[in-house]
């Protein structure tokens, strides 16, 4: 066991990491004042926090959020507060609906046994007006038992006094009496439904355009911060800002985090902005945000993540040194330093490379020479670590190798519909950077149902990601995107389709709309969930090395080398989906293929296995046809040659 292995903390959410107070503690100073000074003066405020990569902002927010989340069954007579971390691994023009589902997300999680951070906001309230003594939470549970009506009744005050609407005091309800849990998760964050969920969580979801669904999202993070209400202030921790980048010098993604923090800032009244980039971007955020943006980013101050001192170095080395066994400790003549020593300390503080990430990422390298006797390490010897890899260290391809291929294993074990416009919207214009940079980004009002528009040699290609649940908002914009698509506006338009959402019988405008959208020559292009989990880990691979979160043996892998492997290493499967849109080379699917393709999808969805045969009467296409098509879709449909030949739908994880 080397117990400094494991550097880099990657959540928050994380309970293993061993925490050294001292470390950074002058900024996690910051950050309580800046909740006391919210709570005090009833107004929300921004603080920014900088530092090198590996300097520990991720630890900060984990050891800022232990302190502040559930900590015990009922807390409503002392000060507690909310805790949000939002990774901005995001598409600019989605800013809000990342930032709505994730605060969702995170206010549903199960925190250390005391229930949820939605539960603390309805036991906050209801203490606000019940007339009980004792605990708050056997009272609830008491009335939820015996007089539900009353206690409903007492969720209608909460709801006249904060002046919530329809919706949303609908879903209060439901989370108070433990209704629809997973649909109303599915709704508060902002997830398409079908009618039949809706109709059975009595809630309405009007998605509108894409202008339209990016403002409901603003009003729904709005008014729950206002549910929470000023006793209890919000901690949003808004890490990887650089991630908003698509590419070198684009101004909308910050442009659109700034709108994001001035708008919190104005319009509520208990939430602590907490904004996390790297020293070297804290410089280009200041300079291309707007003034008036940047000023309530750092309304309360901005803060620098020192390196070490020598003390905080000893300190951190033996917490690591204490979570080991007691049989590999060190040496009996080694100093506090050991398995570092003072020529390391020295070197790291010259080069102002003096963070936790690199002396645990040496300490691991000594430590595990002297376990293994292939260098002898003394507290006399020195040492040039810093300056020479050792030789057992795997090399950046292998490294990221190994990054992509556990990145991917997530993606597709995490994949959910869901999340695939986040994942093109996001990750495609990145995709496209790398295997067609002459291609530019660009936007059009005219076009608000097209989520992408790159622009090139042969026109504009509009991408327009359909990947709704709801039949009757899925149909609405095809309609919209029928009268869009025009030669004037548009060259070529990819509709995006994910096999896991295919039309239902029932949705016959929506099929007649997307045939006449064929009809004029939008090529529908259908994809399976590893598709798009691939993209994902291409995503998050690049998001987390812009923002110095990548790093091997302690060092921060750039973006750049990332890149470059990306370009000699992409799957197949993303650069057909890349092809889509750049047309470079034919795509995997012929265009014809697309209408039936979509057919069949709905009638597996129906009749996930069912004779050869009858698919081809239900199609109205012939037998070879439908094989053919089988053929080169294996992953929507595979064929058992019998007899008698029988056709079934391969069922993917989600």
């Amino acid at each position: 066991m080397n117990p400094f292995r494991d550097t880099i903390v990657s959540n928050p959410w994380d309970e293993a990491a061993i925490d050294v107070a001292e470390i950074q503690s002058d900024v996690f100073s910051e950050c309580l004042q800046g909740i006391d000074h919210v709570r005090q003066q009833r107004h929300s405020a921004g603080l920014l926090i900088h530092g090198a990569a590996g300097a520990g902002k991720t630890h900060l927010l984990r050891r800022l959020r232990r302190r502040l989340t559930l900590q015990a069954p009922t807390a409503t007579d002392r000060d507690e507060c909310l805790f949000v971390w939002v990774r901005l691994q995001a598409s600019p023009r989605m800013i809000w609906r990342h930032v709505r589902r994730t605060l969702v997300e995170d206010w549903f999680r199960p925190v250390r046994g005391h229930g949820t951070q939605f539960e603390r906001i309805l036991f906050h309230r209801l203490a606000e007006l019940r007339v009980a003594d004792g605990d708050l939470e056997p009272w609830f549970e008491y009335m939820l038992e015996t007089d539900p009506a009353a206690l409903d009744l007492l969720l209608d005050r909460v709801a006249d006094e904060l002046y919530l609407d329809r919706n949303t005091t609908i879903a209060f309800k439901h989370l108070a009496f433990g209704r629809h849990r997973r649909d109303l998760r599915a709704w508060l964050g902002g997830d398409s439904l079908p009618e039949e969920a809706l109709a059975r969580l009595s809630l309405s979801q009007d998605e509108g355009t894409d202008e339209d669904r990016e403002h409901e999202a603003r009003r729904v993070v709005l008014m729950l911060c206002r549910l929470a209400g000023n006793g209890l202030p919000i901690v949003l921790s808004l890490d990887q800002v650089e991630a908003l980048q698509t590419s070198s010098g684009d101004k909308d993604g910050l442009y659109a985090f700034g709108q994001l923090a001035s708008t919190l800032h104005d319009e509520t009244t208990n939430v602590l902005i907490i904004s996390c980039v790297q020293s070297s971007f804290a410089t280009e955020l200041d300079d291309q945000s707007r003034k008036a943006d940047y000023d309530r980013m750092v309304s309360i101050g901005a803060r620098s993540l020192a390196t070490l001192t020598r003390s905080q170095a000893e300190k951190l080395i033996a917490a690591r040194l204490a979570q080991a066994e007691a049989e590999i400790g060190p040496p009996a003549n080694a100093d506090a330093l050991w398995p570092l020593q003072q020529f390391d300390f020295q070197r790291l503080s010259e080069r102002n490379e003096l963070t936790p990430r690199r002396v645990l990422a040496i300490s691991a390298d000594r430590f595990s020479a002297w376990q293994t006797g292939t260098t002898s390490i003394t507290p006399e010897s020195e040492s040039v670590v810093t300056e020479v890899e050792p030789s057992h260290q795997a090399p950046l391809e292998a490294f990221l190798d190994e990054e992509w291929k556990s990145r991917v294993e997530l993606a597709v074990s995490a994949s959910r519909p869901e999340q695939t416009e986040d994942i093109v919207r996001h990750g495609l214009p990145q995709l496209v950077g790398l295997l067609a940079p002459q291609l530019k980004s660009v936007r059009d009002e005219r076009l608000p149902d097209v989520s992408l528009i790159f622009d090139g040699p042969s026109g504009r290609t509009g991408v327009s990601v359909c990947a709704q649940a709801n039949m009757n908002s899925l149909g609405s914009r095809f309609k919209r995107l029928i009268s869009q698509f025009t030669p004037d506006r548009l060259a070529k338009l990819v509709i995006v389709r994910d096999a896991r959402l295919p039309l239902s019988k029932a949705a016959k405008a929506a099929s007649q709309a997307l045939s006449q959208l064929a009809d004029q020559g939008a090529e529908i292009v259908e994809r399976s969930s590893e598709v798009f989990a691939a993209l994902d880990a291409l995503r998050a691979l690049l998001s987390e090395a812009k923002s110095g979160d990548l790093a091997r043996d302690g060092r921060t892998v750039s973006p750049q080398s990332v890149e470059e492997w990306l370009k000699r290493h992409l799957p197949d499967s993303l650069r057909e989906f890349a092809d889509c849109v750049t047309g470079s080379v034919a795509i995997n699917a012929p265009p014809s293929d697309s209408l039936q393709l979509e057919a069949l999808s709905t009638l597996l969805a129906e009749r996930p296995v069912l004779p050869l045969e009858e698919a081809s009467a239900a199609l109205n296409l012939s037998v070879g046809a439908v094989a053919a098509i089988i053929e080169r879709h294996p992953d929507c449909a595979r064929l058992l040659a019998g007899p008698p030949p029988v056709i079934f739908r391969v069922e993917k994880e989600s």
